[in-house]
């Protein structure tokens, strides 16, 4: 069991639990007090009851006001929360009452049928959160940390807020919709392109890798003059499974992207980061070579790949809400894996890690520096 403390005004003086969950209600959901990572979308509140979920992270969050309530009832309470979960991770704290509130908190999540998913907590009257049984939620730890620093939600900031937290999930809603509904024929364009490159040159014995080799970015021939050397490799790929995994990768973020920028500017950034993926890499082969080291030529579509990868970071991160925030909040924390583990991954040997950043950056301050507009409903 965990034990998280927070200050109230005097830790020794129990406080109503109609207030202390107020309070977390305000820690954990609205605007300027919760934390802009942790802040959750307020369902519902009625009675005894408040439901709070992360939609993007798929987590919902029961909090159950004690408030006196007799054992059987508030265990039959309990009961008919964590029996009715069915999708997702739940999470259910109870505010106010005593070791009792504990006991029977433990015993009804060793009866619940989706144990595994399950996160329950006791937030006492004194203000200190206990973990009382399965998962933990990091957010509510954190909000608990800060009660004493909140003021409880009004009854007139409730419907309002609920209100809020109902048009960003339909926001969110729409805005999916409508990028699904369009066709990314840019994007297959590009894959099309790539696997046609593959298959005729390396269908083609010598002849074709002798024309790969002339397209392919080798540091030595650009400082020659054959620049178009920085452009073309984005197209070339060393084998099938080199092929195989870009094209996955471009596929997964082109369509998104190419709805979201329009087919030109989606364009603009995945060939510009190529080419600066290309010069990168080009002048990284020139260095390597004047320090004495062999000249080398890459190939592959991951520069051009990571420039989307990096547009699509700058996109999150703008002011211009060019995404829903529920739908930027979810990107956000899947792209920040997705970027360390192909950092990581640009170190290995044979990865030419140059090519990654320099496209990268290029789309990354491509996107960052004009404006985006959603796309519209159709």
């Amino acid at each position: 069991m965990g034990c998280y403390t927070c200050t109230i005004l005097d830790p020794t003086v129990p406080v109503p639990s109609a207030n202390l969950r107020d309070r977390l209600l305000a820690v954990l959901a609205k605007p300027g007090v919760a934390r802009a990572g942790d802040r959750a979308t307020l369902v519902a509140v009625q009675d005894h009851l408040a439901v709070l979920e992360w939609p993007d992270q798929g987590k919902g969050l029961v909090v159950l006001d004690h408030a006196g309530s007799p054992p059987d009832d508030f265990r039959a309470a309990v009961d008919r929360i964590l029996q009715a979960h069915q999708a997702g991770l739940l999470f259910l704290v109870a505010v106010g009452g005593g070791a009792e509130v504990q006991a029977i908190l433990a015993d009804a999540d060793r009866e619940a049928p989706n144990q595994n998913h399950l996160g329950v907590y006791q937030l006492t009257d004194e203000g200190r959160l206990l973990r009382v049984a399965g998962r933990r939620l990091a957010a509510l730890e954190s909000a608990a940390e800060r009660l004493g620093q909140a003021q409880a939600l009004t009854p007139d900031e409730i419907p309002d807020l609920i209100a809020r937290s109902r048009r960003e999930r339909v926001e969110a809603a729409g805005f999916a919709q409508t990028i699904a509904k369009g066709f990314p024929r840019i994007t297959f364009a590009l894959v099309a392109v790539c696997f046609l490159t593959f298959a005729l040159l390396d269908g083609s014995g010598s002849q074709g890798q002798t024309i790969k080799t002339w397209l392919s970015d080798g540091s030595h021939e650009v400082w020659q003059g054959e620049l178009w050397r920085v452009f073309t490799y984005a197209f070339l790929h060393a084998n099938i499974t080199h092929l195989l995994v870009n094209m996955l990768a471009l596929y997964s973020l082109g369509g998104f992207l190419e709805a979201l920028l329009g087919w030109r500017r989606y364009l603009l950034v995945y060939c510009a980061s190529a080419v600066g993926g290309g010069i990168a890499s080009a002048c990284a082969g020139a260095l390597r070579v004047a320090m004495g080291g062999l000249p080398s030529y890459s190939v592959g579509a991951s520069g051009a790949i990571w420039g989307l990868m990096g547009a699509t970071l700058a996109l999150v991160l703008s002011r211009q809400r060019a995404l829903p925030r529920l739908i930027a909040r979810g990107l956000r924390q899947r792209l920040l894996v997705v970027l360390v583990i192909n950092v990581a991954l640009s170190f290995l040997p044979g990865i030419d890690l140059y090519a990654h950043f320099g496209g990268g950056l290029v789309g990354f301050f491509l996107a960052r520096g004009g404006r985006v507009s959603r796309p519209s409903e159709t």
